[in-house]
């Protein structure tokens, strides 16, 4: 008899637990992912080098297979694959419609919040470039620029400039599936995430985080600090507005994730939504800050069977996104058997290895690993994040100019291409450490 697998689309850093819970969990794994060299592609039993975006191609090439469910942590470009292979394999657990469209398309989200009346900001969305440019002259300066269905803070730019907006749109739209772009007013304020997760339409579990950001242009997330300082007037409100969405969603069972603002009235206007496991290592931060396992929890759901989502502990957590400002060839990591001596250190992870080709941070798929560091007070957590950043260095020799072959991030629009199949062994493909 065949051995059931389970089905993850992509194969970076961000679903790369999700593999390893599936074999704790007794399954095999079948692997997608556009790139020839993503981690995924040697830990799973099976590993199809093609887009994610094809469901019905991926299901004529498992079709021989038992799969017994369909996952894609971190990624909204996938998700709708998740629901339509879901239907085509016959998995016990399928997404709500109206939960995707709100993960895939930001106006859609928008509209939602609106409906509720939930509060808004100014926004324009348009696949016309022209249109888009006459619609954003009209919004205060600055706005921020997106491809409206794409994650990871690609095509992502801050403009405070009209005569820079044409070409912000422009490389906005090379990240965009449908071609699709929104302008949104900036919201001025904190930056926070909430992670969570509904059982039966209840919350069972919600992390709020503190999330810092490497600011404008590009605004994307370097950091999260859990638990976010939020007064309890502000935190209720927050549970509810949550509640609203993936009421009016359908979203009754599963992970969601959302990134917000609150503003010195404490008044909280939400900038986008996925309703999947967050990226940039949320789940990673959860466990450590409350020793839930989401990755488990999700891959149970998708099963159709019970899940656990008590937590075991509460703790001051951060994790920290480890970077380079440099495009070239990782040559050595320096300090990280010093930072894992750090007794505020949980867990090193450094995705590259010696050799490697690195991407200044632009994208959060250029990322080269997680810092998670717990402490009794938040106080001890900068301290020791402070340490840290004085003690890791990354040696990379610059590569000018860039090199034609690197791989696209794994949501990346991409013409496509023959599938390449091939039989993984597993074998360890990240440097990672964990105290216990």
């Amino acid at each position: 008899m065949t051995k059931p697998h389970i089905l993850v689309l992509g194969g970076g850093e961000d679903q790369l637990p999700a593999y390893h819970a599936a074999r704790r969990l007794g399954y095999g794994v079948v692997g997608v992912d556009q790139r020839p060299h993503a981690l995924g592609a040697s830990a799973a039993d099976l590993f199809l080098c093609m887009t994610t975006r094809a469901p019905e191609r991926i299901a004529a090439m498992v079709g021989h297979l038992d799969i017994a469910a369909v996952i894609s942590p971190a990624s909204d470009a996938a998700q709708e694959s998740v629901a339509e292979l879901s239907r085509l394999l016959g998995t016990p657990y399928r997404p709500a419609p109206d939960a995707v469209r709100a993960s895939v398309d930001k106006g859609y989200f928008h509209e939602v919040l609106e409906g509720l009346g939930l509060p808004t900001y100014a926004y324009v969305q348009s696949a016309d470039p022209v249109e888009l440019r006459l619609a954003a002259a009209a919004l205060p300066l600055p706005v921020i620029v997106k491809p409206s269905d794409s994650s990871g803070s690609k095509g992502v730019q801050v403009v405070a400039d009209q005569a820079a907006l044409p070409e912000a749109v422009t490389e906005a739209r090379t990240y965009s599936f449908s071609g699709e772009v929104i302008v949104e007013e900036m919201l001025l304020g904190r930056h926070l995430s909430a992670e969570a997760f509904l059982r039966d339409a209840k919350l069972a579990t919600i992390a709020v985080t503190e999330r810092s950001t490497t600011g404008a242009p590009h605004m994307i997330t370097t950091g999260h600090m859990v638990p976010a300082e939020l007064a309890p007037v502000t935190e209720i409100a927050l549970r509810s507005m949550v509640m609203d969405i993936c009421g009016a969603l359908g979203h009754t069972d599963g992970p969601v994730n959302f990134d917000f603002v609150v503003d010195r009235t404490e008044e909280i206007r939400f900038i986008e939504m996925g309703a999947r496991l967050g990226g940039n290592g949320m789940p990673l931060l959860v466990r450590h800050a409350y020793g839930i396992d989401t990755y488990e929890a999700a891959l149970r759901l998708a099963l159709g069977v019970p899940f656990e989502l008590q937590a075991r502990h509460d703790k001051k957590t951060a994790l920290q996104i480890l970077t380079t400002d440099t495009d070239g060839i990782l040559r050595a990591v320096e300090g990280a058997d010093e930072v894992r001596a750090l007794p505020e250190t949980a867990e090193l992870r450094i995705f590259p290895t010696p050799g490697s080709r690195v991407r200044r941070y632009t994208q959060a798929g250029h990322k080269l690993g997680y810092l998670l560091l717990v402490a009794d007070t938040y106080a001890e957590l900068r301290e020791a994040q402070t340490r840290a950043k004085s003690l890791l260095r990354f040696e990379v020799e610059p590569e000018m100019p860039a090199a034609p072959d690197t791989p696209a991030a794994p949501d990346t629009p991409a013409a496509p291409e023959p599938a390449a199949v091939r039989a993984a062994t597993p074998i360890r493909t990240e440097l990672l450490t964990e105290k216990r």
